[in-house]
């Protein structure tokens, strides 16, 4: 019975724990709509030569901590749907399938 009520609170406190942690990441972290004609004119080449015949939806700039990245939401022509991640310098931090947001 003690080893029950042990074992539980301890797993109590690490969900806790995680919970707080992963919150605290959230407050690090912003991201707006903005227009494509208000990128950076680097980030704006970086994703016109990424778009692989595709349309842009949507972008955002994304504040993570202290860095600041541009996503460009793509549509292609056969449905698929794609993310490029930009620095703000107009470096290319990544392309892939878009990540589903829970909000």
């Amino acid at each position: 019975m003690k080893t029950t009520i042990i074992v539980a609170t301890a797993i109590l406190g690490i969900t806790t724990t995680a919970g707080l942690v992963y919150a605290g990441d959230e407050e690090n972290e912003t991201k707006q709509k903005v227009e494509m004609r208000d990128l950076p004119a680097a980030v704006q080449k970086t994703i016109q030569d990424n778009l692989g015949g595709g349309t842009v939806t949507e972008t955002a700039k994304e504040t993570k901590g202290d860095q600041t990245y541009y996503e460009a939401q793509i549509q292609k022509t056969g449905g698929e749907k794609v993310e490029i991640k930009v620095a703000e310098d107009g470096t290319l931090v990544g392309v892939g399938k878009e990540e589903e947001d829970d909000e």
